[in-house]
């Protein structure tokens, strides 16, 4: 099993009897790509958060003192666990008891917002049972939506799997993100919508991405669009047939979380500065 990661968790103000009980919880994880365990360890890490007593002030003055920024933000992602809830960014509840179906929800929804380990969106590939399944990642991404979006992006692929884990990594960055399964419903969408980035499929039923992006590049709602054009095929001739097409990328599923990034994140910065 590749791509386990071990999260440390520093308890404060947590009962023996409370962490015994989460130690038990803890263990239903070993067989994940999300491992959870206790750090006696201050230490700020990419791969730690708090769990906090938020019926103890107590303890809830020791996490302002150690853990809050000078601007009253949280340093690491936080988990108050009580009757009393507590909002605000970076903060997450629990209540009492501990439940095992809430605890490993929660911790696995901080894995992907705030510490962005999601080892399942290899784009093309299938998830395996010791994943999250694709319909959770959704749940956790759609839960934090809000009605300001940084951006718009439409993803145009045959392949409903495809198009969902695009859709995930995209609102993650920020977009507010519209679906296409056909070339002929993307010229159409391009008509009537205009977008920020294109993702477009070469091998589909129909027009193939070659011919739509010919058509999008026409079109005066998207001919300034970056269309990135994505491929299950790697020849040198089906580059070179869509960059006469017009595409302004070209990346091979399936693909890499940090490939992703690394070339859409090219075209988000102007989009940003135009913003």
């Amino acid at each position: 099993m590749g791509n386990v990661q071990k999260f440390e968790i520093y308890p404060i103000g947590i009962s023996d009897e409370d962490k015994k009980t989460l130690q038990r919880i803890f263990r239903l994880s070993a067989g994940s790509v999300r491992q959870y365990l206790f750090t006696d360890e201050m230490e700020s890490s990419s791969s730690k958060l708090i769990l906090v007593n938020s019926d103890d002030r107590n303890s809830v003055a020791y996490w302002c003192k150690y853990f809050l920024s000078a601007d009253k933000k949280p340093e690491l992602p936080t988990v108050f666990a009580g009757r009393r809830l507590v909002k605000g960014d970076h903060i997450y509840n629990l209540r009492l008891p501990f439940v095992a179906t809430q605890v490993l929800s929660v911790l696995d929804a901080i894995t992907v917002k705030e510490l962005n380990f999601i080892p399942e969106l290899k784009v093309g590939e299938i998830l395996d049972e010791t994943s999250l399944s694709q319909s959770m990642l959704e749940n956790i991404v759609d839960s934090e939506l809000t009605d300001k979006r940084l951006f718009t992006a439409l993803v145009v692929d045959d392949s409903q799997p495809v198009r969902k884990q695009l859709e995930i990594e995209l609102k993650l960055l920020g977009a507010k993100v519209q679906l296409s399964e056909s070339g002929e419903q993307a010229i159409e969408l391009c008509r009537e919508n205009k977008y920020d980035i294109i993702f477009l499929d070469v091998m589909m039923p129909g027009i193939d991405g070659f011919e739509v992006c010919k058509h999008l590049k026409k079109n005066q709602h998207s001919k300034n669009t970056p269309v990135i054009m994505l491929t299950g095929k790697s020849s040198p001739i089906s580059k070179v047939m869509g960059s006469l097409s017009g595409c302004d990328s070209y990346l091979t599923k399936p693909l890499e979380r940090e490939q992703f990034h690394n070339v859409t994140g090219k075209y988000l910065e102007s989009i940003k500065q135009a913003l």
